[in-house]
């Protein structure tokens, strides 16, 4: 997947975090100056000064710009402990959710998956158990057995030196179980419940800098970069997880976010899952699926979308659909929808039109329409649009 800013970039710029330091604090507005220079030890340096004064009041922003630059020089231990002591020391402080970012990040750099999919929510899949034993049957009382033939008689050969075997290497140890072990359901017993998520069950190196979440209180943000940065490794996994988040009703900010996940992905199933949305999801879940189909050029949105408009009875959604359907470039599809629509949707068609860079749509309507309001509405969309043919048109129709 490209990536033009990283996500923690993305998550501080949406935290609006980027604040300048207090007045007294001129060390941190120095190592500022020096992470804009790349100078990272020096960062480190005044950065430590200021998160040990407990005086000083942006002790919290200093430990994560100190986390962010000891992870900029290689040293992600350090980093994941200043991280970890932000959020012992500073629980509501608005720099903990980007340095949680941070740490999605580290563990990203260094390939964790493991470690990612706790991050995520969802434990490593558990080891395929062993095959449980087969009972042993009833005991049957013994049958007569006739006595045996009498044994042939035997030659012994000649004795031959014994071979002596080699010596086996003992077999290696296995390697540790990473993740505590999950407990398998005995069939025909109650299901198990998933484990939840606590302190022990974090991979090496990671072990002691990752608190237990609140299982009702996640971090949507960073369980979905969590996710994002496991997308293209894991998506027969990943996806499926994303779309129940997608679907669900009751958390529709997180809707939203696993929507436009789901839409950056090229297979099949992931968009699959975005039209989906489009058509069943909660209706701020509709109206963002809807706006991320047209942000991709992808023929099943174009055409997932012009059925929306035919059979959508929510106007808002249709009017998004329709205007949507022009940045896909639908100019015929929209021409064939405004003879269709109600008058109540033409001026989403004829925004559709506008965003298509359709003149000759346009200024089929400016010269045909009946309805005066229609046709004005045309006319400053072609002058809007400003290509030579619009700007002949109302030179010669003024």
């Amino acid at each position: 997947m490209k990536k033009v800013l990283s996500t923690l970039t993305i998550v501080l710029l949406a935290a609006g975090v980027y604040a300048e330091p207090a007045p007294d604090s001129r060390r941190l507005a120095l190592a500022k100056d020096y992470i804009a220079d790349e100078q990272w030890t020096r960062a480190i340096t005044e950065l430590r000064v200021v998160a040990d004064d407990p005086k000083d009041a942006n002790r919290d922003e200093a430990l994560f710009w100190l986390a962010h630059s000891q992870s900029q020089v290689g040293d992600q231990v350090e980093a994941l402990q200043t991280i970890s002591l932000l959020e012992r020391l500073f629980v509501k402080s608005r720099w903990v959710h980007p340095a949680r970012s941070l740490r999605v990040e580290i563990a990203q750099r260094l390939r964790r998956d493991d470690v990612l999919w706790v991050i995520a929510g969802t434990p490593l899949p558990p080891p395929t158990p062993a095959t449980a034993p087969t009972p042993f049957p009833p005991a049957q009382p013994p049958a007569a057995v006739p006595a045996p033939p009498p044994a042939p008689r035997f030659t012994r050969p000649p004795r031959t030196p014994r071979a002596t075997p080699p010596v086996q290497p003992a077999p290696a140890p296995d390697a540790p179980t990473v993740m505590a072990p999950t407990p398998v359901a005995v069939p025909g017993s109650a299901p198990v419940p998933p484990r939840p998520v606590r302190p022990g069950m974090f991979p090496a190196p990671f072990e002691g800098f990752f608190p237990a979440p609140p299982s009702d209180d996640r971090d949507g943000d960073v369980r979905m970069q969590a996710l994002i940065s496991l997308l293209d490794s894991h998506s027969d996994r990943v996806i499926p997880l994303l779309r129940e988040i997608a679907l669900d009703n009751r958390n529709p900010a997180e809707a939203r976010r696993a929507v436009f996940v789901l839409a950056q992905s090229p297979r099949s199933e992931a968009r699959n899952t975005v039209v989906e949305a489009a058509r069943r999801g909660s209706h701020v879940v509709r109206i963002a699926a809807i706006r991320e189909m047209g942000r991709v050029q992808e023929p099943t949105f174009t055409t997932a979308l012009f059925n929306i408009v035919r059979s959508e009875s929510d106007e808002s959604v249709r009017d998004t659909a329709i205007v949507t359907l022009g940045r896909t470039g639908a100019r015929l599809q929209l021409r064939t929808l405004y003879t269709q629509l109600p008058d109540s949707a033409r001026f989403a068609v004829i925004t559709g039109l506008f965003n298509a860079k359709d003149d000759d749509g346009l200024i089929r309507i400016a010269t045909t329409e009946g309805d005066q309001r229609l046709r004005t509405r045309a006319r400053q969309q072609l002058k809007l649009l400003g290509t030579p043919k619009a700007v002949k048109y109302l030179t010669d129709n003024p």
